[in-house]
């Protein structure tokens, strides 16, 4: 199958990933996955730094997601450890799943020499099942020992379910250093949509209020424009951990530009997708209500699956538009495929459906767009087609 790539790697090799100054990564198997592969990650921070974290908005949720709001909010937000297992969510598993997750936190604590209260744990799998906290707790030792500057892409692995490859990036702009790594590849959605990820930077941050808030000015750019079918985790976490070693710079456009880049990558991995989709929404009054026309355009499952068939089908796009509740003049909207106009001025382009179709054929980055005529705001989201293998990779999810 051909997946959809990004065009832009901000990382030098897809085999390795480098961190940031004072921040180390490991990843190792437990058991929790089959055949070896790595389960349970590790980032360390080389002494407490300012950290955040915004998590989903299902009304379900993961055991986690109670641990870090209560050590981030007892460690004012400073943070030493995220442990990061795979396969097993730790979601629906009543009190003992919470308990199980602070009895992880308090082993690797006591490892690292640091109060609980600076560990988080982030889970990730299927729900339902009791988390296998011996298996966990007595391979710890051999994750620390694993731990180094170098071990970015073995965290990256560690943290994947379906996900077809790491997603891990790096960038350094205007002497500030970020790495980014996320997993998803169903179950995507706002609001959170990335399942897992985590920005780590060197940057600074004034306090732990400025950290909370820059991070969702960050997501909202970003992790909250990617949507791959439409469904929430009850385990979405977005984690920024920043050990002010650098000041300077523009700490916000550097993780933004980072988050979308993830962003793109979780798109591009959906399950059984073959296109990355970005969703081009121009034209509106505002960028809210030009990313909320984006996400309808991106949910819509006759939009995700014309681009699966490539058929140009631009009645859909205009059609998923006109019901997203923002008023805009439909005789004056322009609705476009690639670089193919295929309805403005009140009318269709039939003549250039062709090259429309064209682009969907050739190209794995596909762009659709509409102008909503209305204003100059603009907001992009990403997304990806729907092909029979998503249905079949989530029939067959558990067995």
């Amino acid at each position: 199958m051909v997946r959809g790539l990004m065009t832009v790697v901000l990382a030098p090799t897809p085999d390795h990933v480098p961190l940031p100054p004072g921040f180390r990564a490991g990843g190792l198997h437990c058991g929790l996955k089959k055949n070896l592969q790595f389960d349970l990650g590790l980032l360390l921070a080389d002494q407490p730094i300012a950290g955040a974290a915004i998590y989903t908005q299902n009304q379900l949720v993961g055991a986690h997601i109670a641990i870090c709001r209560e050590h981030l909010a007892k460690s004012g937000g400073r943070v030493r450890a995220v442990l990061v297992n795979a396969r097993n969510a730790n979601c629906a598993t009543g009190r003992q799943g919470i308990e199980d997750a602070r009895t992880c936190c308090r082993e690797l604590a006591q490892r690292l020499g640091c109060p609980v209260e600076q560990v988080l744990m982030c889970s990730t799998g299927p729900i339902g099942a009791p988390l296998p906290t011996e298996r966990i707790v007595t391979h710890l030792d051999a994750l620390l020992a694993r731990t180094s500057q170098d071990g970015a892409m073995d965290f990256a692995r560690a943290i994947m379910t379906t996900d077809t490859y790491p997603k891990a990036l790096h960038a350094t702009i205007d002497g500030l250093t970020a790495t980014g790594f996320a997993k998803g590849s169903g179950m995507i959605h706002p609001n959170m949509a990335t399942m897992l990820g985590f920005l780590l930077t060197d940057g600074a941050t004034a306090d732990a209020a400025s950290t909370n808030a820059l991070l969702r000015r960050v997501a909202d750019r970003s992790f909250h424009r990617v949507t791959v079918d439409g469904d929430t985790s009850p385990n979405d976490t977005l984690l920024l951990l920043a050990s002010a070693k650098q000041h300077g710079g523009n700490l916000e456009q550097t993780v933004t530009d980072l988050g979308q880049q993830l962003a793109r990558t979780i798109a591009a991995d959906g399950e059984g997708a073959t296109r990355l989709i970005t969703i081009e929404v121009r034209g509106a009054r505002s960028e809210a209500e030009a990313t909320h026309v984006g996400r309808v355009i991106a949910t819509s499952p006759l939009v995700k699956t014309a681009v699966a068939g490539r058929d140009p089908n631009w009645g859909r796009i205009l059609s998923a538009a006109g019901r997203a509740g923002v008023a805009f003049p439909v005789e004056r909207a322009r609705v476009w495929v690639g670089n193919a106009d295929v309805y403005s001025s009140g009318r269709p382009h039939p003549e250039n459906e062709p090259a429309a179709h064209q682009h969907l054929v050739n190209d794995t980055l596909v762009v659709l767009g509409v102008d909503l005529a209305v204003g100059t705001a603009s907001a992009d989201v990403w997304t990806c087609d729907f092909t029979k293998d998503y249905v079949q990779i989530n029939a067959d999810y558990r067995s």
